[in-house]
């Protein structure tokens, strides 16, 4: 018979698992050379991630980040850098790729995000087409397929590269015309995107530009007339696709180097100037200029818009130096200044625009007499925009002259100082910080040798994978902190050799102008980095030398505390 009294025993019933919910950010990425149409077209990465979310019911797409036209070489990226923003801000706990190309091509920074980076802000990683989940525990296999792609990709990433840069240069030497970053203003691309065509909008003023150059008006003029007629400056244009101002624009003033760029650039007679820079990513060389003769000339490319007669009237009197008369083809003369001395270290402490050196004149006693004064160059072209401001050059030179003097005075006060105890105490610091150097790269050494004989431990089973994971994260933390720490003591190092070298060039300079009865080219040029005039006539000098001036201060401050004699 059976026992009555389990009847009222209530069966088990197996308890359900919770699934947590995650916030999805949803990462698409092509690049500039991808295939438009093909497999990592955004719509079909868009597709994959929303099918994967479809089979996951603890996953829900809230963000999308879309960095299109952006290399995968690095992580500058406007829509991933607000990922992260979003991430650490926690809202959203989740990232989803299509697979780890569109996260990034760069090894060891994608593994860092990857490996430390998510799992410290507790953040889900899936990679769909590597079938990377880092929530699921069966996924270490997977994590090292990972690195191995990620170490393809970068190099995936240089060869593309290195082969794009092969086919410019191809193009360059063969003469044939291909689209730059920016159109010439006063151009625009023809229908099928193979050449340049004259914008029937932007070249008449092209045209004004170079006329007006030509018969010996200054480009200060030029800005001038080209902010009274409400022409909006090229960036504008290309951005809103409107030459002149509308109510709600600000109009904004033209440069004058960018006038001078217009009139020196042989694209208005038809030329086009290839390979001006060169860039080299897979072997780590940055942008630099190339000389005049090793750049590529393609000539006739498009119709001009200048002719060739006025172009070289152009640059006749670009290339006359300042103070001599320029003969153009039509007659007339252009007179400039004598040469400014304070050219380019002169500016207006408002709008930080450059003062200008203008003529002035005065009668004394009974006779004009003229001289040399600076004026904001806002406010001289445009009154509404900056108030006025002017010195005269022979009393800023009175100015600089008495400052470098005091600077000077110092300078051979200290020179004993600075031969000895200053030299000591830059020896001084480099060998104690050579020596906190070389005792993190010790440090350093040991923690490398000791995580290897953990790492044979592991490999050999004598220590299990929880115990390696755990020292693996410790091990990261700290060869993190002794790498920033050397690197701390390497830029100390430049630091003090490079005080050291500008203390002693500081000497050996300005103890050549202790005999100067007055303001010279030469000391302007050595001594001084910076000068700006205030409304209410205030002049403040900036000194190419001034923070070595600072430290020797400092150092003869902290002399006289501790009693020194020196």
């Amino acid at each position: 018979m059976a026992r009555t009294a389990d009847r009222y025993l209530k069966k088990a019933v197996p308890a359900k698992k919770i699934l947590k919910k995650y916030d999805v950010g949803n990462y698409l990425r092509l690049s500039v050379d991808s295939d438009y149409t093909g497999s990592d077209s955004l719509e079909n990465q868009r597709r994959l991630a929303h099918e994967f979310v479809s089979r996951h019911p603890d996953l829900n797409i809230v963000r999308e980040y879309v960095d299109d036209g952006k290399t995968g070489t690095d992580f500058s990226r406007p829509a991933f850098s607000r990922m992260m923003a979003d991430l650490k801000a926690g809202l959203i706990n989740c990232v989803i790729v299509k697979d780890l190309s569109r996260f990034g091509r760069e090894y060891i920074e994608a593994g860092n995000y990857i490996e430390k980076v998510f799992p410290f802000l507790r953040v889900r990683f899936i990679s769909i087409v590597d079938r990377y989940d880092s929530a699921d525990e069966n996924c270490g296999r997977e994590l090292l397929l990972i690195s191995l792609k990620n170490l393809m990709h970068e190099m995936y990433a240089k060869d593309i590269s290195k082969k794009v840069g092969s086919t410019f240069r191809m193009k360059q030497e063969k003469g044939i015309f291909y689209r730059s970053a920016t159109i010439p203003y006063g151009y625009q691309m023809n229908e099928s995107g193979t050449n340049y065509v004259i914008c029937k909008q932007t070249a008449p003023i092209v045209q004004e530009i170079f006329r007006q150059c030509s018969e010996g008006i200054s480009n200060y003029t030029i800005s001038r007339w080209l902010y009274q007629n409400h022409i909006q400056t090229p960036g504008q244009y290309f951005q809103s696709g409107s030459v002149y101002r509308k109510e709600a624009d600000e109009l904004k003033l033209w440069h004058y180097s960018t006038i001078k760029r217009m009139l020196e650039n042989p694209v208005y007679i038809g030329n086009i100037i290839r390979h001006k820079s060169e860039q080299s990513f897979f072997s780590g060389k940055k942008v630099s200029l190339v000389p005049e003769q090793e750049q590529i000339v393609i000539e006739n490319n498009h119709e001009p818009i200048i002719d060739r007669q006025m172009f070289e009237d152009v640059q006749r009197i670009l290339s006359q130096p300042k103070g001599r008369k320029c003969e153009l083809s039509s007659g007339k003369q252009l007179v400039s200044f004598d040469k400014n001395i304070f050219q380019g270290k002169l500016f207006c402490a408002s709008c930080k625009a450059n003062m200008v050196r203008v003529n002035k004149y005065r009668i004394i006693n009974g006779k004009k007499e003229q001289y040399k004064t600076f004026q904001c160059s806002t406010h001289r072209n445009y009154n509404d925009l900056c108030d006025t401001r002017n010195i005269a050059e022979n009393v800023l030179c009175d100015i600089l002259y008495a400052t470098i003097q005091k600077h000077l005075s110092f300078i051979k006060g200290i020179k004993k100082l600075v031969q000895k105890n200053v030299q000591y105490s830059f020896e001084e610091k480099l060998k104690q910080t050579e020596s906190k150097k070389q005792k993190v790269i010790n440090l350093k050494n040991c923690l490398e040798q000791e995580y290897m004989r953990t790492y044979s431990d592991y490999a050999e089973g004598c220590v299990s994978q929880a115990v390696f994971l755990q020292y693996k994260d410790v091990y990261h933390e700290k060869i993190e902190l002794y790498k920033e720490q050397e690197k701390k003591c390497v830029k100390e190092e430049k630091g003090i050799k490079k005080c050291q070298t500008a203390l002693q060039k500081l000497v050996s300079d300005w103890l050549c102008f202790q005999n100067a009865k007055k303001l010279t080219e030469t000391m302007v040029e050595i001594c001084i980095e910076r000068i700006e005039i205030f409304a209410d006539n205030r002049v403040e000098v900036k000194l190419k030398y001034q923070d070595c001036f600072n430290d020797c201060e400092k150092y003869i401050l902290n002399c006289r505390k501790g009693g020194a004699t020196e």
